[in-house]
């Protein structure tokens, strides 16, 4: 499956090669700013040389690397080689400002000048350049970033560091992360190991917008509708109807619905919908 970032005709392509994006450059930050149209082009580690080298199944790089800007990322434009420098310049200007505002909010990792001091180095011995310090969060495992429990810490700390600093993604918060009061009891959405891992509809505009096309794309992706298969799936039902529903909305209805619920929203198909 290609990238959703690859560069062509779609969605995610048309920021892939520098068109201004409309999309959040923070999940719950407003839209339409100066900040967000400017968001440079990149090469997406997926999409990079250097992916092959994450031969670890477990890593963050490994397992997101679709979303993951690439370190350096290296590509042809005409005659000459650009990289993700720009990209991440303008990324290291929304750490300062976070790091000038909250930066009580920042994982150990991202945490001051002494641990992110520039903002890209194409340097080995670089340490704490942002491009630097991402690519070291690339090949830490994914239990890093998965919580224990409700608790804020480092973990929870360090996720939404990573897709904010080092992704296309933004911003991006759980059920939980988000404090959504509004499932009924016995919902999936209320349900506490659910609410630690379901992505909340409410904000993180971004990444349901990739969200929306990876699951309509018309190929056998890891998020694509084919995944759907129960014969009483809402997802492969819905996925059918025109005008098409978007994602978003499909999962927020399977969030409402009864854990008991294994035929029209199975919890697996959740999973693979409405999780990270």
């Amino acid at each position: 499956m290609a990238s959703p970032a690859a560069v062509g005709g779609s969605l995610l392509g048309a920021g892939a090669i520098g068109v201004g994006s409309a999309y959040l450059a923070g999940a719950f930050e407003g839209s339409g700013s100066l900040e967000v149209e400017a968001e440079p082009a990149n090469v997406l580690l997926s999409e990079d040389s250097t992916f092959s080298t994450y031969t670890t199944d477990s890593w963050i790089g490994k397992t997101y690397g679709r979303y993951l800007v690439a370190p350096i990322g290296s590509k042809a434009v005409g005659d000459a080689t650009a990289n993700n420098e720009k990209w991440w310049k303008w990324s290291y200007e929304r750490w300062q400002k976070d790091f000038k505002l909250k930066k009580d909010s920042l994982s150990d990792e991202f945490k001051d000048e002494s641990k992110v001091g520039s903002a890209f180095s194409a340097e080995s011995s670089s340490t704490t350049a942002l491009n630097k310090v991402c690519e070291v969060v690339y090949k830490k495992d994914k239990n890093t970033i998965t919580p224990a429990d409700r608790t804020p810490d480092n973990k929870i700390k360090l996720k939404n560091d990573l897709f904010k600093y080092c992704s296309i993604l933004g911003e991006m918060k759980t059920i939980s992360e988000v404090g959504e009061s509004n499932y009924n009891n016995s919902t999936k959405g209320k349900d506490e190991t659910n609410a630690k891992k379901l992505v909340s509809v409410i904000g993180n505009d971004k990444f349901w917008e990739i969200r929306n096309e990876e699951f309509y794309a018309n190929d056998n992706g890891a998020k694509s509708k084919s995944k759907a298969t129960g014969g009483s799936s809402k997802f492969k039902a819905k996925s059918a109807e025109t005008p098409r529903p978007k994602i978003r909305d499909i999962c927020g209805e399977a969030y409402n619905s009864q854990t008991s619920d294994t035929s029209e929203y199975p919890s697996g198909e959740v999973d693979i919908f409405c999780v990270l």
